[in-house]
């Protein structure tokens, strides 16, 4: 099937901006994929037709026009016989008077999920001094290889390249995976440093062909077979290197938190509730298995299992032995997240699914992470009889931190150091608001003292600039005017490994190497 998320963006005309925002996978129409707009925004519908007097042609129609019907109440159009949506260019949206401009910088794009890869590998000489720093099975070995010295790589988000995402070692940024589209591979390899040529200096994987018929193309975890030289490259060139099949020496996945999940006992059954670890990965997404420390024989047999059944659309909980058999479910939600505690948050909670909706035209009590929720799904429990009911305070949530620390040198003095909160959800990652004092601005005599208590502070994950980011409370969401920022994808920020970089109020950044998130409680 198709990737469960797609993101629109580029619409600038005022009448067509409600295209913007977030779709989710609903099924197929003339052979091709067909999305539908999630979050608080318009829910159009985004599907293709090989009919009418524009065949071939992608349109975007409103929610309430059936979908392969009256094209000619599309919003936005793009003639073009891509396979997917994403390959589409050229779209022209409605404008004024419902005559159809140019949309030159519209553009659809995978929502990827993948925060952290690990690639546990039983490491060659180049890489087994980075052994020490990485996690290893028994005997020093990656768990599920053969034998040999094994490690588990950290791959964290490093940008793109070559139109597919790229990502760097958390630990070294010198040993990237990214696509190499003459070669239809992923590559392991080893990079320059722009001062030393740049370039590849060695090759340690490198994936199998792909001609684009999987998805191995798009998301490296989902490449099964892959080899490995038996000696070090010379950087593209093979030298004396003969590959060699990795199979069980090199295994990649997503990496992912544990999870926790709660519920009002009247409506959850007590042998589902408790604390859930991963496991591993089944139809392109991570599994859970319940803790045995939460396991009270009393109202179980056995751990649970939290999967994605891709035949249903929908996130379960089973036994472990039906993993894969999604015929008898213990409970269910009717989402395609990439992530379990976003499936009851509509899907995503990326900032994008507001899509045109103005932060002016909401009422007063809603934040920005309240709208999120805004689409809310319920999780539904089984019964004896065979019928579900609707478990409303039934979710599942990330295992972190509830307070982190920021902090810097012991003279630093910016206003953003100190205590703070987690608040809820923002593009699949925590946020965390500073705590002040209630009655600091009333006491404090200096005029700018009493300015500087007014302040507050978030500290949250924009997806799009691929950021922990520090702002004030008023620029939330916004990633245009910050305060300090990291370059990491880390799940959490006190997992972040980049530098800190603090503005210097001159529309600059310079590095703070002080300057860290510790986790409290």
């Amino acid at each position: 099937p198709p990737p469960p998320l797609l993101r629109c963006y580029g619409v600038r005309v005022p009448a067509a901006k409600a295209v913007n925002g977030i779709y989710e996978f609903q099924g197929v129409l003339d052979g091709r994929p067909v999305y539908h707009q999630t979050g608080v925004s318009s829910g159009n519908h985004l599907w293709f037709s090989e009919d009418g007097e524009e065949s071939h042609c992608w349109f975007v129609t409103p929610k309430d026009q059936p979908l392969g019907g009256k094209p000619e109440a599309a919003i936005a159009k793009c003639v073009s016989a891509a396979r997917w949506p994403w390959e589409a260019t050229g779209w022209t949206v409605c404008g004024k008077s419902h005559r159809f401009v140019p949309a030159p910088n519209m553009q659809f794009q995978l929502v990827l999920p993948a925060a952290e890869l690990t690639v546990r590998i039983e490491a060659p000489i180049s890489l087994r001094r980075r052994s020490s720093r990485a996690d290893t099975g028994a005997e020093g070995r990656a768990p599920g290889s053969s034998g040999g010295e094994g490690v588990a790589l950290r791959f964290r988000g490093a940008g793109a390249i070559n139109e597919r995402p790229m990502y760097a070692e958390a630990d070294d940024a010198t040993l990237r995976l990214f696509w190499m589209p003459k070669m239809s591979r992923w590559l392991i390899a080893t990079v320059r440093s722009p001062d030393d040529g740049g370039g590849i200096a060695t090759i340690t994987a490198r994936s199998m062909p792909d001609d684009g018929s999987t998805w191995a193309s798009m998301l490296p975890w989902e490449a099964r077979a892959w080899e490995m030289p038996s000696c070090p490259t010379l950087g593209m060139e093979d030298g004396d290197a003969l590959w060699q099949a990795a199979g069980r020496r090199l295994h990649m996945e997503m990496r992912s938190p544990p999870l926790q999940l709660t519920g009002d006992r009247a409506d959850v059954p007590e042998s589902l509730i408790g604390l859930y670890e991963p496991k591993g990965m089944f139809h392109s997404r991570v599994y859970y298995v319940q803790r045995l420390e939460d396991i009270s024989l009393e109202n179980s047999v056995g751990p649970k299992c939290l999967w994605f059944a891709e035949d249903r659309g929908q996130w379960v909980l089973t036994d472990p032995t039906c993993l894969g058999n999604s015929q008898e479910v213990l409970a269910r939600v009717n989402s395609r997240a990439w992530w379990p505690w976003e499936a009851h948050l509509g899907g995503s909670t990326s900032p994008a699914t507001l899509g045109a909706a103005p932060f002016a035209c909401l009422p007063v009590w809603f934040g920005g992470a309240t709208v999120l929720a805004g689409s809310r799904m319920s999780w539904e429990v089984a019964e004896h009889s065979g019928a579900f009911h609707k478990a409303k305070d039934m979710m599942v949530s990330l295992v972190c931190a509830q307070k982190i620390m920021v902090k810097a040198a012991e003279r630093a003095t910016h206003p953003f150091l100190g205590t703070y909160e987690r608040k809820g959800l923002v593009s699949s990652r925590p946020f965390y608001m500073q705590i002040v004092p209630e009655a600091g601005a009333d006491e404090a005599e200096d005029p700018a003292e009493a300015e500087a208590a007014l302040q507050q502070f978030v500290l949250w994950f924009s997806d799009e600039l691929e950021q922990w980011l520090i702002t004030e409370d008023f620029r939330f969401l916004d990633g245009a005017t910050v305060d300090a920022r990291a370059s990491d994808t880390a799940w959490f920020p006190w997992e972040v490994t980049a530098k800190w970089e603090v503005s210097d109020s001159r529309g600059g950044f310079c590095q703070d190497p002080f300057l860290n998130i510790v986790a409290v409680e």
